[in-house]
């Protein structure tokens, strides 16, 4: 059957009875919640100042009466809590009295923007398109740390990048904490109809943390067992005749960079300096509609990604942290498979991606004179926003430049390679909500590049809840149309339908069936890891949240996955257990246990045939002592083997510590050691004009250490550090030739795959907002790499390499200047 399955026609065939069954079952769930907050208009804005002692406070009545999630759910907090609202024609004002018994215990931790750390907090989330799935959050600690997050899809997801200008003042006092907070109407996209004819309601709640309770409470409170969050907001109301600015931000920057490369066997070295400038810019052309846009961007201040060693046959996923291509992408995001900032349609890091010298062809006894380090961007610009009927659109653009090597030959003789063509990005994103808190989309993506025809791709998704909230459909149909030349043309198609009960006061399952067609490839302004499979999974969860006197609650859940190609082999067919508890010490312990007796491996043998696949099991256990403390202690385990020789074992062990309210350091250090996996080595052509797959015995060693580091000088002026050295060698033993699809025989391989690899990477980054909105950024870069077949080094021994080898420096300073015009 699975030879002739067709997946495009099948999956609409299977869509079109689970739409009916949706459409005929579907309830409509009241998201609204009854409790109102009122908004005063004031003739005078308070002065923030934290202490609420401005006469124009008492003009709002104070909203109170929260209940507790955590730890006695249902109940009053156990702290009274009083928030006041007042507006003018420029911003919303909010007054927040945190009232504590015992003041002298209240958690005020300094740390840098947008770092959640366990402190006493509050948070503000306001609904202002009222769409009942999308709220702006502002959280603030009681030492006034700001956290600003987009949150959407009923916030089950969020965008932390959102980083928005907005006052917050915070002063502790004798009977608790207070909180003053001004945020501008014209950083809170609404339906214009919503406060200008007549008067308007937003939706809104507020949530406090106290952290030496652990207590959690919310002026809307939402029952464990029950799902769904900004659908169930109360209502902010009095706005009236709030105009609706058409904002103009601006963010001119410059930045001096010095760059220092050494000198390598295969590469010479570089001492440059340049000074480089740009501009970013957001226009909102309607109370709900914005125009981003970036010219020439520079990046410099962001982390860099963590080294890794990578043998498998799928490429390494990295989340996206530049800034623009994070913030507003709530609309554009098109999920396919994994979690919701996982695989999809658009992977933002296709565009002005890293460039590796492995990539340059090297003549021989030659090398390379020059290599950039990514595709430099010329310019991006995104439009998005959300109608008044629940329609969203986004849409982006990207320009990036012709990157090229320069490589010299042993003559002398110079020429360039083109690494990356002039490529242009385009994104279309459309979503419509539909029912009450669901919504359909579509998707279309188009990359032209240089000397090729378009890739093109399109998709369609829905998420559909029903039932009171209790029960969810979500999935998606994608096609593809890529091209490698101008002649060269691949279709293909991907699909997916996931059904789950995401509401209930103990069990929860779901259950899903997908597929991607042998022709289906999203890659070049998408991610996805392989083409050609279908198959199906389905978890079963049991949790429970009443506390007793050893936990605060635990679940256990058990997840089954079956997968086969469309050639008739079964490649997955596997079985894991998990069960995880959060004690009454609020230490956190996890343990789980898998097993996969899929048959075969489709692409070990990188393209030259399937493989008979031995079967891994593996045992893994997880603790975390509690949160709260100065000094957190984390501990995870791995046992692994196989049906053959294979043995692992991997221990990471991390430690948090907080010496002072303004420091934080992260030190993890983890090793890794497998022996014996039967793995691929090499494919050598043969003298019968066949290839032969050649597989050994590989016994790996990884040491991984990463150190992280926050010192907060002032809540406007920190220090982040980061730091990585990975060590890693393996050795190969036992060559042999891959005979049909399980046999092997013995084969005299004369080629060295051992290899012993360090690698560091440092960034020192100092952020100063001198001005709100406006930063300056100091950074120091440091990476260092060597690569050698001395498997049999010690360990000191590749730590002293490490730190030997010459050093790749980089140094910028960043100066941008905020503009609201």
């Amino acid at each position: 059957m699975s030879r002739h399955f067709d997946p495009p026609h099948a999956f609409v065939r299977l869509l079109g009875p689970i739409c009916l069954f949706v459409v005929t079952v579907a309830s409509g769930f009241a998201g609204d919640g009854t409790r109102v907050m009122r908004a005063v208009r004031t003739p005078i804005p308070p002065v923030l100042d934290g202490f609420l002692s401005d006469s124009v406070w008492s003009s709002a009545v104070p909203a109170g009466d929260f209940i507790q999630r955590d730890p006695v759910e249902g109940q009053p907090a156990t702290e009274p809590t009083e928030i006041r609202v007042l507006y003018d024609n420029t911003a919303l004002y909010f007054g927040c009295m945190f009232f504590d018994s015992e003041p002298g215990n209240i958690v005020a931790l300094l740390t840098r923007r947008d770092n959640e750390v366990e402190a006493d907090h509050g948070s503000i989330r306001i609904d202002s398109y009222h769409d009942h799935q999308t709220a702006y959050e502002f959280t603030f600690n009681a030492a006034g740390v700001k956290v600003d997050i987009l949150q959407y899809d009923d916030a089950n997801r969020e965008d932390p990048s959102w980083d928005p200008v907005w006052d917050l003042q915070t002063q502790i006092q004798p009977n608790g904490w207070s909180a003053e907070l001004r945020i501008p109407f014209s950083i809170l996209r609404h339906k214009e109809s919503s406060v200008q004819s007549g008067e308007g309601e937003w939706g809104i709640n507020v949530i406090r943390h106290v952290s030496r309770k652990q207590e959690d409470s919310y002026w809307v409170f939402t029952p464990k067992k029950e799902s769904g969050f900004v659908s169930r907001f109360g209502h902010l109301t009095g706005l009236r005749d709030v105009p609706s600015p058409r904002q103009l931000e601006m963010l001119p920057f410059v930045v001096g960079r010095q760059e220092i490369e050494p000198e390598t066997g295969l590469q010479e070295g570089r001492n440059e300096f340049n000074v480089n400038a740009g501009l970013d810019l957001k226009y909102g052309l309607t109370s709900n509609f914005v125009l981003d846009a970036t010219f020439n961007p520079d990046f410099g201040q962001v982390e860099a990604d963590p080294a890794v060693l990578n043998l498998t046959t799928y490429e390494t996923f990295y989340p996206e942290k530049r800034p623009f291509f994070i913030e507003g992408t709530q609309i554009i995001r098109f999920s396919t498979f994994g979690d919701a900032f996982g695989p999809g349609m658009f992977y933002s890091r296709r565009v002005g991606r890293a460039i590796s010298s492995d990539e340059v062809s090297v003549p021989d006894n030659g090398r390379i004179v020059s290599v950039p380090q990514s595709v430099s961007i010329l310019g991006a610009a995104k439009f998005s926003g959300k109608t008044s009927s629940g329609f969203s659109i986004g849409v982006m653009e990207a320009f990036t430049e012709e990157e090229v090597a320069t490589v010299v030959d042993s003559s002398g003789n110079q020429n360039e390679q083109v690494l990356e063509p002039f490529a242009h990005y385009n994104v279309i994103r459309l979503r419509q909500d539909v029912l009450e808190n669901s919504n359909i989309g579509l998707i279309m993506t188009s990359t032209s590049k240089t000397s090729r025809s378009p890739a093109l791709t399109a998709g369609g998704d829905w998420n559909l809840r029903f039932g009171g909230n209790t029960y969810q459909v979500d999935g998606f149909l994608a096609l593809s149309r890529t091209t490698n030349t101008l002649a060269e043309r691949v279709n293909g198609s991907a699909g997916k339908v996931h059904f789950s009960k995401i509401a209930a006061e103990h069990w929860l399952w779901d259950f899903g069936l997908d597929f991607t067609s042998k022709g289906y490839n999203i890659n070049d302004v998408g991610f996805f890891f392989r083409p050609n499979d279908y198959g199906g999974t389905g978890t079963l969860r049991y949790k429970e949240d009443s506390p007793s006197e050893v936990y605060r609650n635990y679940n256990a859940s058990v997840f089954l996955h079956e997968r086969e190609n469309f050639d008739g082999r079964n490649l997955v067919r596997e079985a894991n257990s998990n069960i995880g508890f959060l004690f009454s010490n609020y230490w956190e312990s996890e343990l789980s246990a898998g097993v996969d007796v899929g048959e075969y491996d489709d692409r070990e043998t990188r393209g030259n045939g399937d493989y008979l696949r031995p079967h891994p099991y593996a045992v893994t256990l997880s603790i975390e002592t509690d949160g709260r403390k100065d000094i957190i202690l984390s501990f995870d385990q791995i046992f692994g083997w196989d049906t053959l020789l294979k043995d692992r074992m991997a221990t990471t062990i991390g430690v948090l510590v907080r010496p002072v309210t303004w420091m934080d350091w992260m030190l993890e250090a983890g090793y890794d050691r497998t022996r014996n996996l039967e793995a691929w080595v090499d494919n050598v052509p043969q003298p019968d004009a066949t290839t032969a797959s050649i597989f050994a015995d590989r016994s790996t060693e990884e040491v991984d250490i990463t150190l992280r580091g926050t010192v907060t000088f002032t809540r406007d002026l920190t220090l982040q550090l980061y730091a990585q050295m990975l060590l890693a060698n393996g050795r190969y033993e036992d060559f042999r030739r891959l005979v049909g699809t399980s046999a092997f025989e013995s084969y005299a391989y004369t080629g060295n795959p051992d290899f012993n690899d360090q690698f560091f990477n440092m960034n020192l980054v100092v952020r100063w907002e001198y001005l709100p909105g406006s930063t300056m950024f100091f950074v120091w870069s440091q990476a260092r790499e060597n690569s050698n077949g001395m498997v049999d080094a010690t360990f000191s021994d590749n730590v002293e390499t490490t730190f030997t080898v010459p050093a790749g420096n980089v140094v910028l300073l960043k100066v941008s200047y905020w503009l609201n015009l």
